[in-house]
């Protein structure tokens, strides 16, 4: 799979609900996640992945998602049936609790590829972790396969992880604090550049939203899932370097520049002594802007 982007933003639309798509599409966020699992009633699976295929098969620029049901529910072959010959979209696995989920997934997709006459592992993965087993093998699971691009965490209120936490969800995050700091971590130390903190549920207060995004932005996470499009300004805005954090990565980079080609491997720069460490968060600031 080509190095990915990160991603700010990723906006859930329900696939049995095409009335959403469009509006979904004009929201601005850097990817959609055509869901095919909890959101959809199992009468409408069918129905939906017949809508979600005609969609993947018009949106080939960007990147788009497909939310799966997990492979064991035995439903991967007709979930995976809806892709399109082309590689701006892919995968996300939900409930994986480590490598073993992912076997059947990799190979159905390299199948896929090969018929499209796409490259291997053109199609990435995004899995989500909703169990404290899954948090446990993170580091593996994001090792297993080359397609895997990274993972998002499920730290929705009351959300799967939190109940099998028996934590209480507070607007400071306690709870969940450990869990994200060892989930960034540990895809931090596997390279994966997709770093999704989960949903935040309460579409009535936006304050709270922008406070829970920033404490995902403080832990390291590069962008958070949206369930609704009001949601994505307020996530990119969060995940977006500010104009004050440019400009400062521009001038340590030129100041660091000019130290190398005098042969000094440190520098000043508004006080602050400027090394290689400082360099690589200067080149992660402007990759986040887009430079």
């Amino acid at each position: 799979m080509a190095s990915p982007r990160p991603l700010r933003s990723l906006l859930f639309v329900p696939g049995s609900r095409p009335e959403f798509f469009v509006k979904a599409a004009a929201s601005g966020a850097d990817a959609l996640v055509f869901d095919l699992e909890d959101a959809v009633a199992p009468a409408m699976k069918a129905v939906a992945r017949d809508q979600v295929a005609a969609q993947l098969a018009q949106r080939t620029q960007g990147l788009s998602f497909v939310r799966i049901n997990h492979p064991e529910r035995g439903e991967l072959e007709s979930d995976l049936a809806v892709l399109a010959p082309h590689a701006a979209q892919a995968v996300m696995a939900p409930k994986i609790s480590g490598p073993d989920d992912l076997g059947e997934l990799d190979e159905r997709l390299a199948l896929h590829e090969r018929q499209a006459g796409l490259e291997r592992d053109a199609i990435g993965v995004l899995v989500v972790i909703e169990t404290c087993l899954g948090l446990r093998n993170l580091f593996e699971t994001l090792r297993s396969f080359p397609r895997i691009g990274g993972a998002g965490l499920a730290s929705a209120e009351q959300g799967d992880l939190m109940v099998e936490l028996g934590g209480q969800w507070t607007p400071d995050g306690e709870a969940l604090a450990y869990a994200r700091g060892k989930f960034v971590c540990e895809a931090r130390a596997a390279r994966s550049p997709w770093l999704l903190d989960g949903a935040f549920m309460n579409l009535a207060d936006e304050g709270a939203l922008e406070k829970e995004a920033r404490i995902g932005r403080v832990h390291g996470f590069t962008g958070k899932i949206a369930i609704h499009p009001r949601q994505v300004e307020t996530l990119n805005r969060v995940f977006s370097p500010t104009d004050a954090d440019v400009a400062r990565a521009r001038a340590l980079l030129a100041a660091y520049q000019e130290a190398k080609a005098h042969g000094r491997g440190a520098v000043k720069v508004a006080g602050m002594m400027v090394d290689a460490a400082n360099v690589r968060w200067a080149e992660q600031v402007l990759a986040g802007a887009g430079d």
